[in-house]
């Protein structure tokens, strides 16, 4: 396995890309040593930015990172019960969404492979760091940010493959490159050392010139988040209240769009993102990690209006909308609906009693309906889908008016906001909750019900754990489209015949075909043709 995935490079090669430090224009930019031996590169500070930063490449691509738009992105929110996928676009996207997937599967192999990259980097700035003159501090600074970056890595093979090679140290011989699956719970337990050690490292702020990089909020937020899937509820709970204190002041930010726009980036919701900017080519992502490569934002590529430029690849399944429109606003206030409603979703707002508003500038919701026909004509004649299009991840708000095309309007330059504290608070509510700590998740509940001026809950109405849980899977839903968060909690709530009773009862393509095994991908058929140590997870072998 992780020969494959490394088989451009050799033992003492680092990487042919590198990126260096700075804020956010400087992060971006990017230097190539030649694939310098290790005997020539470790000699400097520099270096081991240059190495460290190495890891975040892979990860954050635009296109094919875990965090990508072409690849990771699709692979986790196609899964869930809040978009619907179009027939006819790339077959490994939709066999993933519609549970037809297989070990050959091209999108889940290159997350895979992806999230190895890093971690081979990571143990190799972790290998060589000692060969580098540093102060104490620097050196422990380093390595707690280099452990942050390998445990989120693991933290997404975890949660998504199940059993798979725990590799924590720099291969020496060829037989190293060759290791067995281990135990999800054991790769779990390395993920919370690699969090621990990080959290105890990093710095609780960033300043200005080194935004983007993790601090120990974000390690403490991931942390709170393992504790939180493998179910120990009092450590999850623990964990995530130390950023409801200081030294941390984290807090929701009024404009719930300020998260997901360049208007208002490292702001006070954002506990972790991936730093993006007008770096390289813009029409050229798909280089991954040349030196000319886009480090644009793409996501408004993936999702946006075709009316737009846009490829227009994922609609709201009418379950999401209907959800959004369960409850409305009191009397007298300034939107008939959740305020989160009026950015994560496009749709004509005189059809329900309220005034239309162009997007893109000059655009009228009819145009963007009447661009969206050719994919929606693609669905099944039983999927007849509600007159509501996503706003949230495009450039919808902005006046650009070929605003989601990278080979038109300038590409978005936001960041990817992948730890918000709306989701810290979400966590922390589950798990209160499940510790019977009902009025601690109330008092969470009621931070995200405010912002989305949504009327207050109490006691009253969230009596017990069923009710609460079902107000906090509710509100997540809202707050959370599309961040890669709803099939993980799906999973996490639902046992398999239970999501298939759900996914059945909401209309969803292909429900009947979900089996146990689909709440995690397969290994790579290609890993397990290279690596004759490991072996598929025990789900998929038959």
């Amino acid at each position: 396995m992780y020969k494959n995935t490394i088989k451009t490079m050799i033992p003492v090669l680092l990487v042919t890309l590198f990126m260096t430090y700075g804020c956010k224009k400087d992060f971006l930019k990017t230097s190539d040593p030649n694939r310098i031996t290790e005997e020539q590169f470790w000699k400097t500070e520099g270096d081991v930015m240059s190495g460290v930063a190495s890891i975040y490449s892979a990860m954050r691509q635009p296109l094919y990172g875990y965090w990508g738009a072409f690849t990771g992105i699709q692979n986790i929110n196609s899964l869930g019960d809040d978009v619907l996928t179009f027939p006819g676009g790339e077959a490994a996207t939709m066999n993933i969404a519609l549970f037809a997937n297989e070990p050959r599967n091209s999108d889940a192999r290159s997350t895979f492979e992806v999230l190895y990259k890093s971690i081979y980097r990571a143990n190799q700035v972790l290998a060589n760091i000692d060969k580098v003159p540093l102060s104490d501090d620097k050196k422990a600074a380093f390595i707690a940010e280099t452990k942050f970056l390998r445990g989120l890595c693991y933290f997404e093979l975890a949660s998504n493959y199940g059993d798979v090679p725990l590799i924590i140290a720099a291969a020496k011989t060829a037989a190293d490159q060759f290791v067995k699956s281990s135990p999800v719970n054991e790769v779990y337990a390395h993920v919370i050392l690699d969090f621990t050690e990080a959290k105890n490292g990093l710095p609780p702020t960033r300043a200005a010139g080194a935004k983007g990089r993790p601090t120990s909020g974000a390690a403490i937020a991931y942390l709170g988040k393992t504790y939180l899937y493998i179910k120990d509820y009092p450590k999850a709970e623990a964990t995530l209240a130390l950023l409801k204190a200081s030294p941390y002041s984290y807090s929701l930010t009024p404009e719930f769009s300020d998260n997901f726009t360049s208007k208002n980036e490292f702001n006070s919701e954002a506990v972790f993102e991936w730093v993006y900017g007008a770096a390289g080519d813009p029409t050229n992502p798909w280089g991954a990690e040349n030196a000319n490569a886009g480090m644009y934002n793409y996501l408004p590529q993936l999702i946006g209006s075709r009316a737009a430029g846009g490829w227009f690849k994922y609609m709201p399944t009418n379950y999401f909308v209907d959800q959004f429109m369960l409850e409305q606003r009191v009397a007298g206030s300034d939107t008939k609906f959740d305020k989160r409603m009026y950015f994560t979703l496009s749709w004509k707002r005189s059809d329900y009693g309220e005034t239309n508003i162009t997007y893109y500038g000059d655009k009228t919701f009819d145009d963007l309906w009447a661009a969206a026909q050719a994919n929606i004509s693609k669905l099944p004649a039983t999927v007849q889908p509600k007159k509501f299009l996503i706003q949230k991840f495009t450039n919808g708000w902005d006046t650009k008016s070929e605003g989601d095309n990278y080979w038109g309007a300038i590409p978005s330059t936001a960041n990817n906001v992948i730890m918000r504290y709306a989701e810290v608070l979400l966590m922390h509510a589950e798990a209160a909750a499940k510790n019977n700590n009902l009025g601690a998740a109330i008092a969470d509940l009621k931070l995200i019900r405010d912002r989305a001026g949504l009327k207050e809950k109490t006691s009253a109405d969230l009596p017990d754990l069923t009710s609460v849980m079902a107000e906090i899977s509710h509100q997540k839903l809202l707050e959370m489209f599309f961040e890669q968060n709803r099939w993980q909690d799906l999973k996490r709530w639902y046992t398999p015949d239970q999501l298939k009773a759900h996914f059945t009862a909401i209309g969803k393509e292909r429900a009947a075909y979900l089996e146990p095994k689909h709440y995690i991908f397969p290994i790579p058929a290609e890993e397990l043709q290279t690596n004759s140590k490991i072996e598929q997870n025990p789900l998929w072998r038959n």
